[in-house]
């Protein structure tokens, strides 16, 4: 008995529907409009949304569509900087500090703009 029953089961199931091209480009029309979810598109149609979402890729990728899809590598943007990024050797004051307690020496390169900050480095470390 089990037999017959599961065979008009399966007899009873859902087909997959079909749409044409002319409703999906409906559709994908409805859901490029201003303030409009696809979501809301899909449900006002009985459709489920990423049945939509991927009509509307496969529409954008058709070559002649207003809207063609990303490349797959960004492109370089070559940036121009008015000024350098590293200071001048000329702009550096070499720094060298030995510590008293432990004989260690530290050799820095500092920058002379920023010569107020040694001053309070140096200070921490003579404490």
């Amino acid at each position: 008995m089990t037999t017959n029953h599961q065979t008009s089961i399966a007899s009873l199931a859902k087909k997959r529907r079909t749409y044409s091209a002319e409703f999906k480009q409906q559709i994908v029309q409805a859901c490029k409009a201003p303030d409009v979810s696809i979501a809301s598109v899909a449900l006002q149609h009985g459709l489920n949304t990423n049945l939509v979402s991927k009509w509307i890729r496969l529409i954008d990728a058709k070559p002649g569509s207003d809207r063609s899809p990303l490349p797959n590598k960004p492109a370089f943007i070559a940036l121009s900087c008015s000024a350098p990024l590293d200071p001048t050797p000329t702009d550096m004051l070499k720094v060298q500090i030995t510590l008293p307690h432990s004989k260690a020496e530290i050799g820095l390169k500092w920058q002379v703009s920023k010569i107020s900050a040694l001053a309070e480095l140096l200070k921490v470390l003579a404490t």
